[in-house]
């Protein structure tokens, strides 16, 4: 009997952890995250789910379950491959930074999606996701395959960004921008682009700073 009430106890915990990690809920499940690796890390392997409006879906909904990171870089594909048939040929600008004077709105995946990768993220944190052209990507391949799909390296801090979720023609950004006074540090994530298309073999560079 003792045996039995074990067994159903350690089976309730499991099905308990599988719940807590598949959470559609923000990044303040479990420990709170301090430094931009931890926030990466979790951007890049923990399952959230979103749901949005579609009226062509059976019962007007439709649900997708993926990383944080998937979202992001399906946005910023998204982004950058409307800023191409709007404007013509896309400049794969040098900065990370995503420009207030740029952002365009946003509805039904889009804005949940948005609102799902900010959620638990506090006022000391960044994210800006955009796609970049050219490198292999055999090689960015291998390195999400190894579990090392993001590095830490120290960053400046840029001008301060009022919007606190933003998406814009060039990729997305997530909470305002750091002070140029603060102590900033940065996460980088390299995520394979969401729709390859047969021109380019770019990815999406996801940056999280924090100070």
């Amino acid at each position: 009997m003792t045996s039995t009430v074990l067994d159903v106890s350690v089976l309730l915990l499991c099905v308990s952890a599988s719940v807590l990690a598949l959470s559609p809920g923000g990044l303040e499940t479990g420990a709170e995250p301090s430094t931009a690796g931890e926030i990466a890390d979790r951007l890049s392997t923990e399952t959230v789910t979103v749901t949005y409006a579609d009226p062509s879906a059976p019962g007007g909904n439709r649900t997708v379950h993926a990383t944080r990171a998937e979202l992001l870089a399906l946005l910023a594909v998204d982004a950058h491959d409307a800023r191409g048939r709007s404007r013509g040929a896309v400049n794969d600008a040098d900065t990370d930074d995503i420009a207030d004077s740029d952002t365009v709105a946003t509805d039904g995946f889009e804005r949940q999606a948005l609102a799902v990768v900010g959620a638990g993220l506090d006022a000391r944190t960044r994210i800006d996701a955009r796609i970049r052209e050219g490198g292999s990507a055999d090689r960015l391949n291998r390195s999400i395959a190894a579990g090392h799909p993001w590095s830490t390296r120290s960053a400046e801090a840029t001008d301060s960004v009022t919007p606190s979720v933003v998406k814009s023609s060039t990729g997305v950004s997530v909470g305002t921008a750091p002070p140029r006074s603060a102590d900033t540090t940065a996460a980088v994530i390299t995520q394979p682009r969401p729709v390859v298309s047969a021109t380019s073999d770019g990815h999406v560079r996801i940056v999280v700073r924090r100070w």
